[in-house]
């Protein structure tokens, strides 16, 4: 706690900046200690260390430290946690990247004008590398960055670089001026991802780009083959014996790892225990060891396109903590007493051994689900699957009822077959996945709610409230749609209420992007601030520590206590309360790295689909509004931008306080929602990008008699100063940049689904497809 203790301390004591030997005396530290506390509150920005030696708060001293967020314009901000961003324009970077820890100066601000600022010192650099194409000009090796936040070019050393031609793409470690003493940043060559455009170098590259992890160390590899297959006797005979029970597991038909598994027991005195177990990663995987200090550094698994990045070895994943049938297999258990309305009467955890009786499809439940049987070897469990659709219906009745947030958006999956043909599959939550999500989510809730009643410190999924500017855009948007919120006080219930009457509209898809889209992210925290999205006061992630490191961690934790019988020592309590904060920044970044890698290829190959489709015609939804054009939303939710210019029938004006375009001449506008027939005109896999032309007149537009008037805003009222509109910043999409293969992909077929028909008489590949439950 000393790091914490001196800035209490420097906080409290704010009128001028504290040298190290006023800080040691101050608290009767040793030098040593409090130096070290110290640097590191500088590294971390929270304190400022002077030319004279001295350690201060950086907002006594008119400056700000927070990471570097950089528009392809040239500008940037510092966003600040807890604070207003700061605005530096072009010129004022000092050299900084996109999301370098940055100190910046506030300027002095000119009456009427903007606060700016200017960036003074980089805390820390977020990008070690950086992923292009190789040029030559004038004799020197130059990489043009994907990502054109960077600069446009880097000077790069000619090692490694004598056999490789102009266009190559490559990845390059980065090395800063801080570090070398050279005037300007330069690259030497890490790897050779491949010559031009093609879907295995696209998959290379975003893995480099991203900083994914791809090949275990042998250190990590050698510790999990040396985890014994068999469950020794003494660890069975420590634990609730569960392997009596009609224990099962529900997923995906292709799945290889299967992290939890359920059961349902009727009781004589009325109700039901349902058990939900969750493979006990957490016995393997020690705290410390090489496979740990592994899966903390990825936090997470990446699902790629045709291609998974999983945070633990296949031989703990797919081996001795999947819960295959037949098979002993450690738990982490909570077994809740529900009544017959799915409330909770009782619950409690603990650790569990189990041996499942089934491994069930999402298929096979559907077809149960819809008046179908179970294949035989597993129809006595029929009545148990049914018992537990119905009070999964009451759970999510029970959420949606206090404000859960259930939206209605289209999510395409890619994946390739075994000739390596590419498929978009459209994804829709059927009732199967939805009775595990419903269990999950009940775990997940029960054991946040238990370590929170008990003071126990723990990593919590956070979702706080909309801020303040995003949930006015969203409001006077929908008001515009003919959907209504309450002006202030962002509300679930109701948004929820606006969700479900846009659902099954043409505009529900854009209504769940605009409420999306003024959501706060979700993200990993030490303090609970409960789940907005979800309604719950508490939430945590619990269900899935093969593929996230927060829930190995709160399995850890959970393991503490039982061992300690409902207690945890002072001292186990306070290394956790310094550990988490970091471990769930970690987990939170690593996690959005994932996420905007899995978009990226994503889109990769759905612009690869669309260059196989250029010239068709498509009905579409509007999407997005913008300054320079409409996006639009195709059926299978394959996204392209159809530019202004190629509305040719009017001269149109964006208006952004109703994200709609209005004709000047006729008053005809586009709003989000508006159908439409798009032809697509050309498709650039290496900018994502797909661009559309307008096929013939909007199809179902926001009606507006024609008018010769040019559309105007509203008037101010009388004595008051009109409130000029905030500037949109806003352009087409940035260019950007199985285990064991990549994916290929060849040209002569692409399927969507059912939705592309095929010639006639031809056969459509029997590919499998791999996904994953969000829980």
């Amino acid at each position: 706690m000393t790091k914490e203790q001196v800035y209490e301390y420097i906080k409290a004591n704010p009128k001028k900046p504290f040298h190290l030997r006023e800080v040691a005396r101050g608290l009767g530290l040793s030098k040593d200690k409090a130096k070290h506390a110290l640097e590191e509150l500088v590294a971390e920005g929270k304190l400022i260390r002077t030319r004279r030696k001295t350690y201060g708060l950086p907002e006594k001293m008119n400056l700000v430290v927070g990471k570097l967020q950089i528009h392809t314009g040239g500008f940037g901000f510092v966003l600040v946690e807890d604070g207003e961003d700061l605005f530096i324009p072009p010129g004022r970077l000092a050299g900084a990247w996109p999301l370098d820890k940055v100190v910046a100066r506030i300027l002095p601000t000119r009456p009427g004008g903007k606060t700016s600022g200017e960036v003074i010192r980089i805390l820390e650099r977020a990008k070690q590398k950086l992923v292009g194409t190789l040029e030559f000009a004038r004799g020197y090796a130059i990489l043009r960055p994907d990502d054109k936040r960077y600069p446009e070019r880097l000077l790069l050393s000619p090692e490694g670089l004598e056999d490789l031609r102009e266009g190559a793409r490559i990845a390059v470690a980065v090395h800063y001026p801080e570090d070398t003493g050279e005037k300007e940043p330069f690259g030497v060559l890490h790897e050779y991802l491949g010559q031009g455009e093609t879907p295995e170098t696209e998959t290379r590259a975003v893995i480099q780009n991203f900083d994914l992890r791809e090949n275990f160390p042998p250190e990590a590899l050698a510790e999990a083959e040396r985890i014994p297959r068999k469950i020794p006797a003494p660890t069975l005979k420590a634990r609730e014996d569960f392997r009596s029970l009609p224990v099962f597991t529900i997923d995906g038909a292709d799945a290889k790892d299967f992290d939890d598994a359920v059961h349902l027991e009727r009781l004589q005195e009325g109700g039901y225990r349902v058990g939900i177990h969750i493979a006990d990663v957490a016995h393997y995987v020690r705290e410390g060891s090489a496979l740990d200090r592994e899966a903390y550094e990825r936090a997470t698994s990446v699902y790629l396109p045709g291609r998974v990045l999983p945070m633990l070895p296949e031989k703990i994943s797919n081996g001795v903590c999947s819960l295959v049938p037949g098979e002993d297999r450690l738990t982490m258990s909570v077994v809740a007493t529900l009544d017959e309305k799915g409330e909770v009467r009782d619950y409690r955890i603990v650790q569990g051994v189990i041996r499942s009786k089934a491994r069930l499809t999402y298929g096979q439940v559907e077809d149960l689900l819809s008046g179908g049987r179970l294949p035989e070897e597993a129809r006595f469990l029929e009545d148990d699957v049914r018992e537990l659709y119905r009070l999964t219906r009451h759970l999510k009745a029970g959420r949606l009822a206090a404000g859960a947030l259930d939206f209605d958006t289209r999510e395409v999956k890619v994946d390739f077959d075994e000739g390596g043909n590419l498929h978009l599959i459209p994804i829709r939550e059927g009732e199967a996945r939805s009775l595990i999500e419903e269990l999950m989510l009940l775990a997940n809730r029960l054991v946040a709610r238990h370590l929170d009643e008990r003071g126990i410190p723990t990593l919590y999924r956070v979702h706080e409230d909309p801020v303040a500017d995003r949930y006015k855009t969203l409001v006077e948007a929908l008001n515009r749609m003919g959907y209504h919120l309450p002006a202030t006080d962002p509300d679930p219930a109701a948004m929820q209420r606006v969700l479900e009457a846009a659902r099954g509209k043409p505009e529900g898809p854009a209504v769940s992007m605009l409420v999306l889209r003024s959501m706060s992210l979700a993200r990993y925290a030490h303090e609970n601030l409960g789940h907005f999205g979800l309604a719950f006061e508490d939430y945590l992630h619990f269900t899935s520590p093969i593929r996230r490191y927060p829930d190995l961690v709160v399995h850890r934790v959970l393991k503490e206590l039982i061992k300690g019988k409902g207690k945890v020592g002072p001292k186990k309590k306070s290394a956790w309360a310094e550990k988490f904060p970091r471990v769930a920044e970690h987990a939170s970044e690593r996690e959005r790295a994932a996420e905007k890698a899995e978009r990226d290829l994503t889109k990769y190959f759905q612009v690869k689909w669309a260059e196989a489709q250029v010239g068709r015609t498509f009905t579409g939804i509007v999407s997005g509004v913008t300054n320079f054009g409409l996006f639009v939303a195709i059926e299978n939710g394959v996204e392209g931008l159809l530019p202004l210019s190629d509305l040719s029938d009017d001269y149109y004006e964006f208006v952004p306080e109703g994200l709609e375009l209005v004709g000047r001449s006729t008053g005809k506008r586009w709003r989000l929602g508006d159908a439409i027939k798009v032809r697509i005109e050309r498709a650039t896999p290496a900018l994502r990008q797909i661009d559309l032309a307008i096929e013939e007149e909007k199809m179902s537009t926001s009606e507006k008699k024609p008018t010769k008037k040019k559309a105007r805003s509203p008037r101010p009222a009388e004595g008051k100063k009109s409130e000029k509109a905030p500037r949109v910043l806003a352009g087409p999409p940035q260019e950007k940049a199985r285990n064991d293969r990549p994916p290929r992909l060849t040209a002569q077929k692409v399927y969507f689904g059912e939705w592309i028909g095929e010639a006639e008489g031809e056969e459509k590949p029997r590919g499998k497809t791999r996904g994953r439950r969000k829980k």
